[in-house]
């Protein structure tokens, strides 16, 4: 016997044998997490630009997809951005490109800004007080409670997506975690999805897909998962993005009910 529920989310109903999750914004408060990581980081290239005698550009927050208040305190994270849907990767890239234009070897700015991050990580998992989503651990203790498997899929990597989860107390809920130095690509491609179903043994047309950004619902749709719930517990949205099959404020919108399904 392999467990399978009925998941109802917004006049839609589904079964699945697993759900598949986003990690920041979708298991955890993105801010308490990433506003003072984006602070610390934002200080840090400053610094390494002033080596080169060069400043930030105005309003720098576009650089990791940020939203500032005047004295430079992150107050919201765009949704369509870098920090949002972006790997460690592609950020370092984007920052290295500052170093770069000031006339720094692009060997020697991908260094640099690596080296920024890294240090902005360490301090991080020692300072960040992090909050999770409303109702995230009871939702997830209900899928154990019911045999639902369950997986991260994350544009974060690993190591670092672990110590978050570990931090808050839930990382012994999930059946794996798949981070994007994962896979080959990341999101919006299917690689995350389709190495996360192969740990838990299933295939993605038996899996929902929960996330709150584009990234995560194209993911789902191109590998095959069944449903594509996004999430967005800051009200930020009118409606679900295209991409997306139903979308949710709160955990709470989600009933699951146990099948008896012969595997």
């Amino acid at each position: 016997m392999m467990a399978m529920v009925q998941m109802s989310v917004g006049g839609q109903s589904v079964q699945v044998r697993g759900i598949l999750f986003d990690k920041d914004g979708t298991l955890l408060q993105f801010i308490s997490l990433w506003g003072s990581w984006a602070e610390i980081v934002l200080d840090g290239l400053q610094e390494e630009l002033k080596k080169e005698g060069a400043d930030l550009p105005e309003q720098p927050g576009y650089i990791l997809g940020v939203y500032l208040e005047p004295d430079g305190k992150v107050k919201a994270h765009d949704r369509m951005g870098p920090l949002a849907m972006g790997s460690p990767t592609q950020m370092i890239g984007i920052a290295a490109y500052l170093l770069y234009k000031e006339g720094v070897a692009w060997n020697d700015a991908v260094r640099r800004v690596t080296a920024v991050y890294e240090r902005a990580n360490e301090r991080l998992i020692e300072q960040a007080d992090i909050q999770p989503i409303a109702g995230v651990a009871a939702f997830l203790e209900r899928c154990r409670e019911l045999g639902v498997r369950t997986a991260v899929v994350t544009a974060d990597d690993k190591r670092p997506s672990e110590q978050h989860l570990d931090k808050m107390g839930i990382r012994h809920l999930f059946d794996a975690i798949i981070g994007d130095d994962c896979v080959e690509r990341g999101k919006p491609y299917p690689d995350m999805v389709e190495l996360a179903c192969r740990e838990i043994g299933l295939q993605p047309h038996e899996v929902a897909v929960i996330g709150d950004s584009v990234g995560d619902m194209e993911m789902g749709h191109s590998a095959g998962s069944i449903l594509q719930v996004f999430i967005d517990d800051e009200y930020r949205f009118e409606a679900a993005p295209d991409s997306a099959d139903v979308m949710i404020r709160g955990y709470d919108e989600i009933e699951l009910m146990p099948l008896k399904v012969q595997s």
